[in-house]
């Protein structure tokens, strides 16, 4: 063992491999995000609508956590609990992403089996994703380091998504087959596999205890993966948090006709935001630490309003260029804040997603924090996963809901609603273009259920007050602790 380390600091830095990998391989997996929205609207010829619904039902396969986490819970598999399943579930993402690369080279442009492989290829990876955070559950418990992973793990995410999404952008800005694209999406499992193989310290069941823990399984009830009322409540809170109907293609969509952006701003756009959210996640670790006499209800309650003083920013996007809510910013540096050739919508989007992403940051990790400390630790893999499958389940929800509004508001019954909405004070941008309204009135739904949260994070305050839990943001102990039996 190197000078200076300890047992416990090498099993902490084993452990990250291990925890760490995973949210590398699921920011990576951003690579495609670009291509798939150039393939969706050009390869596959979908409208607004259509292309909505595919992209909030193609990330699916992470609904299935739950049921993942229950085996990886209670089934052993080859003599272990996780570490088998780990390495397998990431080896058949592998498979899957080179699947998707041969279907997309044999010319197959069927928009429902593109739907079934991607949820499969992102189902087989959730896995993977359940066992490493039981792990992180179950370990960092023990160590008192539940909050100083959390961080470490989307750190790691902001990393690899910034990277992989500047990548993605400029292959599709190079016209590269998507083919290409899926193949080089293969790699990072692979190495998940390895990481699994070498670092993941598991206890090996003996034959005897395998088939024992499978008899003690039978006749239990399904009853017995209710989350507890506490995971209920913060469920209802990231519901609120979480939830607007959401037109994020269908907003893509009319950025490229309409506002000229390209697959290079895209990229950059989107990989800004992913080290935006990387310093934010510093600036957080550090504010915690600095200021500890501040709760967390009491950073969401900020998260709130600042969600509420930057609604008007939405607007920008949709104005032209002679609209007078245009004119203060003329005094600010746009061509030292825009990249040569940018327009101003994409320089705007830019400085607003590096601004707005840096000051959100605690309504994202403090609900991962909070579910880390109070899930039970027997049920670390399904309770977890139960929390973020809701999670993605709710991302799903807000985007099947927003094309469906989308596709009803556009339908000539519907005229009369979108014919008030044109012209009234609401009506920021004052065209008459169609689409603009109706993006306008989707901001305005987004600022009502922001609101909407305000009496679940008392609520949730409530029910943690009521069992003495005692939520630490930094989750950093002072002095090492036993690391306990291995997970």
């Amino acid at each position: 063992m190197p000078p200076g380390r300890t047992p416990a600091t090498a099993d902490v830095a084993r452990l990250k491999w291990v925890i760490g990998t995973p949210y590398f391989v699921q920011g990576s997996s951003s690579l495609l995000e670009i291509p798939i929205l150039y393939f969706v609207k050009f390869g596959l010829g979908m409208g607004d609508a259509g292309g909505q619904l595919f992209d909030s039902l193609r990330n699916g396969g992470w609904l299935v956590k739950p049921l993942w986490g229950y085996v990886s819970d209670r089934v052993p598999l080859f003599g272990y609990r996780r570490k088998s399943w780990f390495v397998l579930m990431a080896l058949l993402t592998v498979v899957l992403w080179v699947a998707n690369a041969g279907l997309v080279a044999s010319g197959l442009r069927v928009p429902a089996v593109f739907l079934l492989t991607l949820t499969l290829a992102f189902a087989t990876y959730a896995f993977v994703d359940v066992v490493c955070d039981a792990f992180m559950v179950t370990r960092g418990r023990a160590l008192g380091r539940v909050g100083s992973f959390v961080s470490f793990q989307w750190t790691i995410l902001a990393l690899a998504n910034a990277a992989a999404v500047m990548l993605g952008g400029w292959l599709q800005e190079g016209e590269a087959p998507l083919a290409l694209v899926f193949l080089l999406a293969a790699v990072p499992p692979l190495f998940t596999a390895l990481v699994g193989l070498r670092n993941l310290d598991e206890e090996r069941l003996s034959p005897a205890a395998a088939i024992g823990g499978r008899t003690r399984q039978r006749g239990r009830s399904w009853t017995r993966l209710r989350p507890s009322r506490t995971i209920l409540i913060l469920m209802v809170f990231i519901f609120f948090w979480r939830f607007s109907p959401s037109v994020s293609y269908i907003e893509r969509s009319y950025l490229i006709d309409v506002r000229g952006f390209t697959p290079r701003s895209f990229a950059a756009i989107l990989a800004a935001g992913s080290l935006t959210f990387l310093g934010s996640v510093l600036a957080y670790r550090w504010v915690v630490g600095r200021f500890r006499a501040v709760r967390w209800h009491q950073y969401l309650y900020a998260m709130v309003a600042v969600g509420v003083l930057s609604f008007p920013l939405s607007f920008f996007l949709y104005l032209d260029p002679e609209h007078p809510w245009w004119r203060p910013l003329h005094l600010l540096p746009w061509q030292g804040l825009r990249p040569g050739g940018w327009n101003r919508y994409e320089g705007f989007r830019l400085v607003s997603q590096v601004v707005l992403g840096f000051a959100t940051i605690p309504a994202f990790i403090i609900p991962l924090t909070i579910a880390g400390e109070t899930v039970r630790i027997e049920r670390a893999g399904v309770g977890y996963a139960f929390l973020m499958s809701f999670v993605n389940l709710t991302n799903a929800f807000e985007g099947a809901v927003g094309a469906g509004l989308y596709r009803l508001l556009t339908r000539p019954q519907m005229g009369w609603l979108v014919d008030a909405f044109r012209g009234s004070p609401l009506d920021v941008a004052g065209v008459a273009d169609e689409r603009t309204l109706i993006l306008q009135m989707f901001v305005y739904v987004g600022l009502v259920f922001t609101l909407l949260t305000l009496p679940f994070i008392g609520l949730l305050r409530r029910e943690l007050d009521r069992q003495g839990v005692v939520i630490d943001l930094l989750g950093e102990p002072s002095e090492p602790q036993p690391t306990g039996a291995h997970a």
